[in-house]
């Protein structure tokens, strides 16, 4: 288990994005405003709720030196799940969508188009600091590193 950090005060920051807007782009934007306004570097998603009319997610099994899958729909569906984390430079987000017949897909988000809204509730943390930072002895990716922010 990598290091427990304790953190400081969550403040919640709920924001709705639009119709036709671009999904990754606005969340990033969503994230930083929540940050500079709690004086945070570090935020995460609480919950969200809304509808996507595209979405392009990266599947799992990912290993060094192998890429992912990347499928792409456009057509409407639900957002069942989106959970995530954003530092001042970075952000790492999985989703899960379901069609009209119910037929579910998950995965890294790429990018997507709302449809009708996207009900956000993102969280910032007081005292810690997310960065990503590439694990050379494991997976080959960036991954989080929890610091304590300066004081």
């Amino acid at each position: 288990i990598a290091t427990i950090m304790q953190s400081g005060i969550v403040k919640a920051h709920c924001i709705r994005l639009l119709p036709n807007d671009d999904l990754v782009p606005s969340l990033q934007k969503a994230a930083q405003q929540a940050m500079e306004n709690s004086n945070s570097s570090s935020a995460f998603i609480m919950t969200a709720v809304g509808s996507l009319t595209e979405v392009k997610l990266r599947l799992a099994n990912a290993c060094r030196g192998q890429p992912n899958e990347i499928k792409e729909w456009k057509e409407r569906f639900e957002i069942v799940s989106l959970v995530g984390t954003f530092s001042k430079d970075s952000k790492h987000l999985h989703m899960s969508v379901s069609d009209k017949d119910g037929n579910t897909y998950g995965g890294h988000v790429m990018s997507g188009k709302i449809f009708t809204t996207l009900e956000l509730v993102l969280g910032t943390v007081e005292g810690v600091a997310f960065e990503r930072e590439v694990d050379v002895e494991g997976t080959g990716f960036d991954e989080l590193v929890v610091k304590p922010m300066p004081k």
